[in-house]
């Protein structure tokens, strides 16, 4: 094991002997060399991914994901609904919903731009952000991605059923809240 370079923390100490095999995967040694270099390299994005059970109890947990990530702006709000919209289709309407399924939460930020992405496990059609149908009706669902549209400055799907999608949404953070 390594000593660390700061005299001002301990040294890391190994817990003793361990049965790898158990858990399937060793940690790379951490680098904070690579840590404190990336925002260079990024071009100043920021960006947190969490992995979320595909369950409809964890979209409130993503919602509030997001609300954090942008808590000083005023799209904060706008943001955590539009996460919660696209973490709800991926449980309701992909394989992400079902025993075993997870979503990622990608929340990207770069000047006065966000980026929200879930990503999900295939399965079902392709979403659109198109209303569902050109006349009036007093249907609960299928307006989710429409408003998803509304609020965002652009959105986007790639990917497909067999392999999954990454269902995208960008906001301007200069703006006001629309919600």
């Amino acid at each position: 094991m390594s000593r660390l370079p700061d005299p001002y923390l301990p040294d890391a100490r190994d817990p003793g002997p361990r049965d790898d095999r158990r858990c399937g995967a060793v940690f790379p040694e951490p680098r904070p060399d690579r840590v404190w270099a990336t925002p260079g390299h990024c071009a100043g994005i920021v960006t947190w991914r969490k992995v979320f059970p595909g369950t409809a109890r964890r979209v409130a947990d993503a919602r509030a994901l997001a609300r954090l990530f942008l808590d000083d702006t005023a799209r904060a709000g706008d943001a955590a609904w539009i996460t919660g919209e696209l973490a709800a289709n991926a449980v309701r309407y992909t394989r992400s919903g079902a025993d075993g399924g997870t979503c990622i939460l990608e929340l990207s930020r770069a000047g006065d731009l966000a980026r929200i992405v879930v990503y999900d496990l295939g399965g079902g059609g392709r979403p659109t952000f198109t209303r569902s149908s050109p006349t009036f009706n007093l249907n609960e669902h299928g307006y989710g991605l429409y408003g998803v549209g509304e609020l965002a400055h652009r959105t986007g799907v790639r990917g497909n059923p067999l392999v999954g999608h990454a269902v995208w949404a960008e906001l301007r953070l200069t703006g006001e809240s629309r919600t």
